[in-house]
């Protein structure tokens, strides 16, 4: 009975075979791999379609073994293992040595305010009559070759503006000096208009005009730090100033100041050409009062000819009164009344 239904089923797929060649229409071509029990088993069904994984592993190309050890193969995770793995962090980069930085061309502030020159000589300045209001007394008295002078000037100074008003001697009384922006201007009696003068002009024995004025040497001067130095038992900064116009009273000045009191105590000056041709040195026996502190003040300043040491101007402050003053005081306009 099997062999029968063998023969039937051939008979029939012959039959359908010729069927399909009367039609002119071509069965469809095989693959390579398959065979007529293929060819039947697509038609009728047969026990390959309870095996669909061994189909489909005939169907593809063998894998290619790798060559990889198992060790390697082994380490590997899956691909859907990979793709829930988080990533792991990138390592950072190893530090590098920062490179110098070169330095700026600005010079570096000193340690501290105390020790910045500006400071340094504005504060000694205020010691000298750079306040917004101050009246003293100036004689003056020089002595040159055996022979004595003196005169006696009114002063009143606001920041650096002075004007001076001579009572002594009486040939000289009533005589006037006004300077304003370091200009300053000489009057008399009789005169119709002011003088201009220099303030390098020669008022006295070794004194210049603006010898009387206030110092403005925080402005005035280009200061160079010099090394410290004691006078008189006194530490002191030392500073080499040059001045900056030729408006100044003197060129250049190497100047001492105490570093305790912040007044300066000494000075020698020179000309252009760097001869020195006087120098000086500073008291200062008076008081103000300042921003409610007690500040010393000027007292005198003994000025010695470089050559004849024998000969000395002095120049004595006394009666100093700090008080507001009126602005008509250093009106020009004014001057002549």
């Amino acid at each position: 009975m099997n062999g029968l239904s063998r023969i039937s089923a051939f008979g029939l797929a012959l039959l359908i075979s010729t069927l399909a060649v009367a039609e002119n229409t071509a069965p469809s071509a095989m693959t390579a791999g398959e065979d007529g029990r293929g060819f039947f088993s697509r038609l009728f069904g047969s026990d390959d379609d309870d095996k669909p994984a061994e189909r489909a592993a005939t169907s593809l190309p063998a894998p290619v073994e790798s060559k990889a050890p198992a060790a390697s193969q082994a380490a590997s995770p899956p691909a859907s293992q990979s793709s829930q793995t988080s990533v792991p962090a990138r390592p950072e980069p190893e530090a590098k040595a920062i490179p110098q930085v070169a330095k700026a061309s600005t010079p570096t502030p000193l340690a501290s305010s105390a020790e910045d020159p500006y400071q340094i000589l504005k504060r000694a300045d205020e010691s000298r009559g750079n306040l917004q209001g101050i009246a003293w007394n100036v004689a003056i008295e020089a002595n040159e070759r055996g022979r004595t002078d003196s005169m006696l000037y009114d002063i009143k100074a606001r920041g650096f503006n002075i004007s001076g008003l001579n009572i002594a001697p009486p040939k000289s009384k009533g005589q006037k000096l006004l300077m304003l922006d370091n200009n300053m201007w000489f009057h008399k009696p009789g005169l119709s208009k002011p003088i201009p003068i220099s303030l390098r002009q020669k008022l006295m024995g070794q004194a210049s005009y603006g010898d009387v004025a206030s110092t403005n040497y925080a402005e005035d001067y280009d200061a160079t730090r010099l090394p410290d130095e004691t006078v008189d038992g006194v530490e002191c900064y030392v500073f080499d100033l040059k001045a900056r116009n030729s408006k100044t009273t003197y060129d250049r000045i190497v100047y001492w100041v105490d570093k305790k009191r912040m007044v300066g105590v000494k000075a020698d000056y020179y000309t252009l050409s760097g001869k020195r041709f006087k120098s000086a040195n500073m008291q200062y026996g008076s008081t103000v009062t300042i921003n409610g502190e007690a500040r010393p003040f000027i007292s005198e300043i003994a000025i010695y000819e470089e050559l004849m040491s024998g000969d000395v101007t002095t120049l004595s402050m006394t009666k100093p009164k700090l008080a507001p003053l009126p602005d008509f005081i250093f009106n020009i306009n004014l001057f002549m009344k």
